[in-house]
Formats: C-alpha cells, sequence, structure tokens
C-alpha cells in the first residue's frame, strides 16, 4: 500500500524556465545556445546542487567560462530569481494527495543558495503543505546516488515498499525502484497523475 507520495521539484511542481529566462533578457540566440552548454548543462551546475562547493567558488568558474559573454553571463545571474516559476496544478495535486491520506515529500537536485532564493521569492507555494523535504545542495548529497533516497528515508521513517517516487529523470527513477520504491517518470502532469492514481487505488 502507498502511504508517501515523494516528488522531484525541477520540471515536476515547478517549471525550470532557463531558456524562457534568456528569451525574456533578449539574449542573442548564438549567446543562448553556448549557455546551454557551458551554465545550465556544464558541470559546474551540477556542482552547484550537489553543494560541496561554496556559490561564489562557482561563479568564478561561471565568469571564467564565460569571459567573452560576461556581461550576458551577470544579466542572467541577476536574475536568477525568475529561473522557476511554480505550475498551476502543483498546489491542488498535493492537497488532493494530503485529503487521500498520503504523506507528501520533496527530493530535489537543487542548489542551496538559489533554493533559499527561490523560497523568499514565492517559486514553492506548496512548501508548507509537505512533510518533509531533502534537498542536495544542503545535504552535499545527489540523486541519482542511492545516498540520497536513503536519506530521506532514514531522516523520515519511511518504508520504501510504501513510498512511490515522482521525477522527470529515468535515471532518477530507476535508483528509486533499485531501492524498493515505486517509480514514476513525469513527461505530463495528466499521466502522471493518472499512473499515481493507480497505484494508490491499488
Amino acid at each position: 500500500m502507498i502511504k508517501n507520495v515523494i516528488f522531484d521539484i525541477g520540471n515536476v511542481l515547478v517549471d525550470f524556465r532557463w531558456r524562457a529566462l534568456m528569451e525574456e533578457l533578449k539574449l542573442p540566440r548564438e549567446t543562448q545556445a553556448i549557455f546551454e552548454n557551458t551554465v545550465f548543462g556544464s558541470r559546474w551546475w551540477g556542482e552547484l546542487d550537489h553543494g560541496i562547493y561554496e556559490e561564489s567558488e562557482i561563479l568564478r568558474n561561471f565568469r571564467e567560462d564565460n569571459r567573452e559573454h560576461l556581461e550576458e553571463f551577470n544579466l542572467v545571474w541577476d536574475n536568477r530569481d525568475r529561473l522557476v516559476e511554480p505550475y498551476a496544478y502543483a498546489v491542488p495535486w498535493i492537497a488532493h494527495l494530503k485529503t487521500y491520506g498520503c504523506r507528501v515529500y520533496l527530493l530535489s537536485n537543487y542548489p542551496r543558495d538559489i533554493f533559499t532564493l527561490h523560497t523568499e521569492h514565492g517559486s514553492f507555494p506548496f512548501l508548507e503543505l509537505v512533510d518533509g523535504k531533502v534537498v542536495s545542495g544542503f545535504v552535499r548529497m545527489i540523486k541519482p546516488n542511492a545516498d540520497i533516497y536513503e536519506y530521506l528515508l532514514k531522516e523520515y521513517d519511511l518504508k520504501a515498499s510504501e513510498s512511490v517516487f515522482i521525477d522527470d529523470r529515468e535515471d532518477n527513477v530507476a535508483t528509486a525502484r533499485g531501492l524498493g520504491m515505486k517509480g514514476i517518470v513525469f513527461q505530463s502532469y495528466e499521466q502522471a497523475c493518472e499512473e499515481l492514481d493507480g497505484l494508490l487505488k491499488n
């Protein structure tokens, strides 16, 4: 029986809208293509998520790698509070699950300082509804490594067999399944909601 629903945050409960932000900031298309690799798809963004290095250290590396586009990079960085936007369904979905009797948790790869910034800017209106959260930048562990999943289970005394994990990445869901959880690869709200409802009814 499923008692615990565990959500990823980015691209599941909030839109990680870095492409839209660069469009809004009117960055040239060629610069946007560069930043896709040197910023949002770079190893340094992954290090931000991991939380081992301070943000200031990572920022130096970002600026070094993007020194030919430093003005544009600084513009993006100065507007990082606009990087995410909650999906309209996020709060109602979690509220529905709570009335159904489920406990709801968050397990997310997310930079510590940016998570704090986005919290202050109201990007996570569902936080007050959840029963707990583990965010990679704070615990210095990262998906899809098993240790961060095990940390969540231990921290909140959850049984893997009673839990389902929802994430937009197959590799992250595969780890959850390997630990004994049910897993749903998020493709759309409608698809994930249907799969989750099926698990809850069973």
